[in-house]
Formats: structure tokens, C-alpha cells, sequence
């Protein structure tokens, strides 16, 4: 028995070894364990890690790749911002717009399913207690009466944090487009048929935020907002595909900003996408 009881525990890997395995590299020499990094964001693919790291404003071409002991679960490539080449898988912008402390995976190409959240890498994120789901929207309405459209939507808070996130209802719906293009209406060839009509207010330093454009989001609440955008060109009966971004903020929040007392800034941005039948 006793001879048993040490066969088996020599096969268990100590919780100290498995948090030091490479999880995240870029290029060939740039290695993340599991306890280089302090949260994944499923609902934005944003990577935050513990500490700053000064060459996230330098990388302008280099690779990247999540794995699971040894073995590539996917890669991608830095794309610089000057760059009009977009690549067909993952990729990340550089250099980034979440300062030097978190990274976002995008895919400018829809694919689907999502290799970003594949089950893999969530199951990974979730044995290391490094998962965090977001927040997620949906479409309640879209309305149009004469020459104005109201549209309603609802944010709900999915992470076990309370998240900090912009409140339209405290910034004005001005300054509030500053941070998002608003809603759009596209007709079943792709051509766009309205665009928001709300003029943006830039902020002042528009490089800085305020505490008091953002309201706590208790996790697992949710909270509901309305925009009434003019429509300028009338739109024609028919199917619409539908398009929204509900915005966070992004290069404005440093490290030290990320957590205001025990609540977490939410950063990146969400796309909620529907369907409107105009009669």
C-alpha cells in the first residue's frame, strides 16, 4: 500500500510547477508562466498581466502564442498600427491601447467558433483561478417613429468581479460617442443605411478619465440604456442587420487606475449585433 501511495503522488505536479509552465510567448524569447499574469477578460480578449511590462509599447512585428505544457494551442502575429495588412487569424495591435500592463487578441476576420475562448484555453484559464467573463448586451429595442430612432440595450455584469463601466446616463450621450461609433444599419448586401448622428464630445484632457463617468456593476446585474439618434435619410421597408459597441475605456486607465477600491475598470469594448424589419 505504502509502495502504491508513492507511486501516485510522484505523478501529481506540484500547483507551484504548473504555475510555472510558459503560457503566453512572444516571439522566441519572451516566455509568461501562469503566475505572470493576473487575469484573462473572455468578453474582450484582453490578457492583464501582474506587472508592467515596458516592451509592450515597443513591439511593432513579432509572434505570439498561447500553450498547454509544451503544446501550441494557437498563434497570431503584432500588427503594427501603420500597417493595412490584415491578417486572417489572431493578431494583436501594436503597439496597444491598453498601456503596458494588458494586451487584447482580435481577429478582424469573423471566424467561427472563436479559437480566442476555445474550450482549451478557457479550461486552462479556469484550473488557474485566471478566467474572468465580462460582460455581455443585448438588443432590447430599436424603434423608429417618423424621423427618430430609439434604441434600447441592456449590459449585464457576467464576472465574478464588480466592474466599473461608462454610464452614458453620467457622461451625456455626447461624450459618451466619443467613445463608440453608436449604432449602425446595414441591408442585406452590407452597404451601410444609418450611422449614428450624434455629435462626439472629445474629453478634456482627451487623453484622461473621470471617476465620475463610470457607475459599479455589481456582478450579476445588469443595467439598461436608451439612445435616441435623428435619422437624416429615411430608410427604406426591409430586413436591417443591426450593430452596436458598448465602449469601455482603454489607454486612459493605467495599472495603478485598474482597480478603484474593490472594484475593476472594465476595458475594451462589446458588439452586440441584431435584426430590424422596417415596414
Amino acid at each position: 500500500m505504502l509502495g502504491l501511495l508513492l507511486m501516485l503522488s510522484s505523478c501529481e505536479k506540484p500547483v507551484e510547477q504548473t504555475n510555472r509552465e510558459v503560457f503566453f510567448k512572444i516571439g522566441t524569447d519572451q516566455a509568461f508562466r501562469f503566475d505572470d499574469i493576473a487575469l484573462y477578460d473572455s468578453s474582450t480578449h484582453i490578457l492583464y498581466f501582474k506587472d508592467s511590462q515596458s516592451e509592450f509599447e515597443e513591439i511593432l512585428q513579432s509572434s505570439f502564442a498561447f500553450f498547454d505544457k509544451g503544446d501550441t494551442i494557437y498563434a497570431g502575429i503584432f500588427v503594427p498600427g501603420y500597417s493595412s495588412f490584415i491578417p486572417a487569424g489572431p493578431m494583436i495591435p501594436s503597439p496597444g491601447m491598453y498601456g503596458n500592463h494588458a494586451l487584447r487578441i482580435e481577429i478582424w476576420r469573423d471566424s467561427k467558433p472563436d479559437i480566442r475562448n476555445c474550450p482549451r484555453i478557457i479550461e486552462l484559464l479556469k484550473e488557474h483561478h485566471l478566467l474572468h467573463t465580462g460582460l455581455s448586451g443585448t438588443i432590447d429595442l430599436l424603434e423608429i417613429t417618423g424621423t427618430q430612432l430609439s434604441f434600447k440595450f441592456t449590459i449585464m455584469n457576467l464576472d465574478s468581479d464588480d466592474l466599473l463601466i461608462i454610464d452614458m446616463n453620467k457622461t451625456g450621450t455626447n461624450l459618451f460617442h466619443y467613445f463608440t461609433n453608436g449604432l449602425s444599419l446595414r441591408d442585406q448586401n452590407h452597404n451601410e443605411v444609418f450611422s449614428s448622428t450624434i455629435t462626439h464630445q472629445k474629453p478634456e484632457p482627451w487623453n484622461r478619465w473621470k471617476a465620475e463617468w463610470l457607475s459599479v456593476l455589481k456582478s450579476g446585474n445588469s443595467k439598461s440604456f436608451t439612445i435616441n439618434y435623428q435619422i437624416e435619410t429615411p430608410i427604406n421597408p426591409g430586413e436591417y442587420n443591426v450593430l452596436f459597441e458598448f465602449p469601455g475605456l482603454a489607454y486612459q486607465v493605467t495599472k495603478e487606475q485598474l482597480y478603484q477600491g474593490n472594484n475593476r475598470i472594465w476595458l475594451g469594448d462589446i458588439t452586440m449585433r441584431g435584426k430590424i424589419t422596417v415596414q
